[in-house]
């Protein structure tokens, strides 16, 4: 099954620049990876109240051919590529716009018990089977994303408030998006363009907790960590040209 969405973006999607690129796609991913598990009555909508049990997104991997202006509609689809597993989902996505490719990735979710704070399997909230779609990403494998600290820069301290929560009560993923373009000014965005980026989430943060940002640039390649407590809760890498 592919879910489509039509969507025209909005000025609060783009950059600095004008432009809609890696803040506005992830977010966009996020939503239709969402919308797709509410079109099949299995989402974070009514999955807490039913089951005690939410959707965890833990991985994101993206390739950008290019930024767009907020004006124009979007076409975006979603699907699950044929794969077996008990407990981890994998969707591929696909943005373009007028017929041209925009952005293309993948998304990796697995289900989270509440109350007993550990991972489920998908039977737990009887996922419906065969609907899984032959079509692949194009995409590379999800890549192992350091964790130590070794040649990083320390940047800035963030200091996790209201606005940074979801439903499940901590930092919502993609706050870490902004988070690591904030460890850059508007000259490097001026001058370099990301075009593949990864996002490995691997802990929870809350409210009131400190997440300190770190970065590391060589060869090419961004690579960027968040600490909290001595923990790693997000690592990401990126190419920019």
């Amino acid at each position: 099954m592919i879910f489509r969405k039509n969507y025209l973006p909005q000025f609060r999607d783009a950059d600095r620049d004008g432009q809609v690129g890696l803040r506005g796609y992830m977010n966009y991913f996020q939503d239709m990876a969402t919308h797709y598990m509410h079109n099949i009555q299995k989402g974070n909508d009514t999955l807490p109240e039913e089951y005690g049990i939410v959707w965890m997104y833990t991985k994101y991997r993206m390739h950008i051919s290019r930024k767009i202006k907020f004006t124009g509609e979007l076409n975006m689809e979603t699907w699950i590529p044929e794969g077996k597993s008990s407990a981890v989902i994998h969707q591929n996505l696909l943005i373009s716009k007028d017929g041209e490719e925009c952005a293309r990735g993948c998304v990796e979710s697995c289900l989270y018990h509440l109350s007993k704070k550990r991972l489920v399997r998908l039977k737990e909230i009887d996922f419906p089977a065969d609907i899984a779609e032959s079509i692949q990403s194009g995409m590379q494998e999800f890549q192992k994303l350091p964790v130590d600290l070794d040649g990083m820069e320390y940047i800035y301290t963030h200091q996790v408030r209201y606005t940074d929560l979801d439903k499940t009560g901590h930092m919502t993923n993609l706050k870490y998006v902004d988070l690591f373009l904030n460890a850059f000014d508007s000259k490097f965005f001026e001058e370099f363009q990301i075009e593949e980026f990864e996002l490995h989430f691997l802990d929870q943060c809350f409210e009131g907790e400190s997440i300190h940002v770190y970065k590391r640039i060589f060869d090419g390649k961004i690579f960027l960590t968040a600490v909290h407590d001595n923990k790693v809760p997000c690592a990401a890498a990126g190419i920019w040209i």
